[in-house]
């Protein structure tokens, strides 16, 4: 196992920290009974969403699933060569070691792995169900953050999406929640970032 210290990441303005928490405390209160929820377009914010939940006295898996790229190794130099989702995907019968300890006790971690041929099949896809069930009961809450496809939200219990203001239309957001409910998603809901 392998540490990381995330103060960088989740170090935000008051206000900041006060919609991460707003939002973590919605998530929870909606999940009732289940434990996984993808967040689609977050990116470093379904980060500092998973945060706010631990801080609120839960035991937390962050799973960086945006398979299409690597948001934390490119932006901030965390995972490099660290065995990840994609190791996971790829060889499910091999004891990786992809559970990254923060130094946030209640907060860990799996990065994205290394996909040096950049493709993920349907079926290594569908192992992502496994990993979920695997961790699922070391963990209170999973919180994954996926790529805009939301290629691996169907596989969590729950589904947020996270769209930037200026981005955001009714029209589309509503054509991409119709998608993502036809995909399998359960929708939790829809958050504008300004």
């Amino acid at each position: 196992m392998y540490r990381v210290n995330i103060d960088k990441l989740v170090n935000v303005d008051s206000d900041k920290k006060k919609d991460f928490e707003h939002i973590a405390e919605d998530i929870t209160g909606n999940l009732n009974l289940h434990k996984s929820v993808a967040v689609i377009g977050g990116r470093v914010d379904t980060f500092r969403i998973a945060y706010g939940i631990m801080e609120k006295g839960n035991k937390v898996l962050f799973i960086d699933g945006d398979i299409k790229r690597d948001v934390f190794l490119g932006k901030y130099k965390l995972g490099k060569n660290a065995k990840g989702v994609i190791d996971y995907l790829k060889n499910p019968n091999k004891n990786h070691e992809i559970i990254c300890v923060t130094n946030h006790k209640g907060l860990d971690i799996i990065f994205t792995g290394i996909n040096d041929d950049e493709i993920v099949t349907r079926d290594e896809r569908e192992v992502f169900k496994n990993l979920l069930e695997k961790y699922s009961n070391d963990y209170d809450y999973i919180v994954v953050d996926t790529d805009e496809d939301g290629l691996l939200a169907q596989y969590c219990d729950k589904t947020m999406i996270i769209k930037d203001e200026e981005a955001y239309s009714v029209e589309d957001m509503n054509e991409e929640v119709n998608r993502l409910e036809a995909d399998g998603c359960s929708i939790l809901g829809v958050v504008i970032r300004e």
